[in-house]
């Protein structure tokens, strides 16, 4: 019992030293027209304990006193200068990411900063030092030993410019200049990355799938008539037309799902779908609008994403609707349409079930 004791202690003494678990910080830094735009992935744990002081952590919507240390601690730690002058970064978005196999403070922060533009003809300085007092903290506490993931206090620093660059920024090595010219897109890069960016909230937004699949469901097997048709065109031309200046609230999209698994199967069931889908393209509009780039292409771009992106989804949607209905053509031709309909309603009832529960949650926060 002793020996077991003995081993129990040493094995939370050694615990105790481990620390924060960390890993690089990635940078990507983009010139645009107007200003220097800092995208920023970094590790969790550190920064809900250390940097936030929120926890649980919310996925976005931070108190304005998070946002400001978040801020804070990003200005200390990652500098950009020009002309010999230190630009100073606003946090302009901020989310919180984490996976399903993720637990407890695992997961990822994203961060944009904006900067002021650099001039022309001006040299840039980047200097990366995340994490320094907690890494000097550690060596003082392992007295020349070495620390735990000694070689993961790196920031990886991406600039897309003419000349793509990927610097690796390390405790002895924490900084670099390169001609600001350099760092300067084109026009058709910023207009392809708006592209991708309306790519990424159409496929990115988890919320969007149930809605897809309860607009599937008002749809049916067969393929839409030309009155469906226009209805579904109209309401993705109104919604996508109203995210260019509005921004959807967080539980429009479940009240899209709720609705339309309501009137899967029951009439009105086109206008429903119409519905969800001007809902659903305010909503992807509204999650990429904070990240695309200043340029005049950037919203038709990006509008151009969402619209392959939701194609896309929807088709998949509904061609394994039509393959369900195939299928149950092999276990009884003659009742097909009634076991359909039974398979419609069932999952009809747990979408709604899920954008109830969806919209109770967004309506609490």
């Amino acid at each position: 019992m002793s020996l077991a004791t003995c081993v129990f202690f040493l094995a939370l003494h050694a615990a105790a030293h481990e620390g924060y678990p960390i890993s690089p910080a990635y940078a990507t830094l983009r010139m645009e027209p107007d200003r220097t735009v800092a995208d920023l992935r970094v590790d969790s744990i550190f920064w809900i304990e250390e940097v936030s002081g929120l926890n649980p952590m919310p996925a976005q919507n931070w108190p304005d006193e998070s946002r400001a240390r978040v801020e804070s601690y990003v200005n200390a730690h990652f500098h950009l200068s020009a002309g010999g002058g230190l630009l100073n970064g606003k946090l302009v978005e901020a989310r919180y990411r984490q996976l399903p196999w993720e637990v407890n403070e695992e997961g990822s922060f994203f961060l944009r900063m904006l900067y002021p533009l650099v001039p022309s003809g001006a040299a840039l300085s980047v200097r990366a030092h995340f994490y320094e007092e907690y890494r000097r903290e550690m060596m003082a506490q392992y007295q020349g030993r070495k620390i735990p993931f000694a070689n993961d206090y790196r920031t990886f620093v991406d600039i897309p410019g003419r000349h793509p660059l990927r610097l690796t920024l390390t405790p002895d090595a924490p900084s670099f200049t390169v001609p600001a010219d350099e760092t300067r897109r084109t026009a058709f890069a910023m207009a392809r990355e708006a592209l991708l960016r309306g790519a990424q909230a159409a496929l990115g937004a988890a919320a969007g799938f149930p809605t897809l699949l309860a607009i599937v469901l008002c749809l049916g097997a067969g393929p839409p008539d030309r009155a469906t048709c226009a209805i579904l065109c109209a309401s993705a031309a109104s919604g996508f037309a109203a995210g260019r200046f509005l921004n959807a609230p967080p539980w429009l999209i479940w009240a899209a799902t709720l609705g339309g698994a309501l009137a899967a199967q029951r009439r009105h069931a086109a206008l429903m779908s119409g519905a969800a889908v001007c809902a659903l393209g305010l909503t992807w509009c509204t999650a990429a609008k904070p990240l695309l780039p200043h340029c005049a292409l950037a919203f038709p771009s990006a509008l151009i994403g969402v619209l392959a992106a939701g194609a896309a989804l929807l088709c998949v949607a509904w061609c394994g609707l039509r393959a369900e209905y195939r299928r149950l053509t092999t276990v009884c031709e003659s009742r097909v349409d009634e076991l359909f309909a039974r398979r419609v309603r069932l999952t009809a009832t747990v979408l709604a079930m899920v954008g109830a529960y969806g919209l109770w949650q967004s309506l609490q926060r």
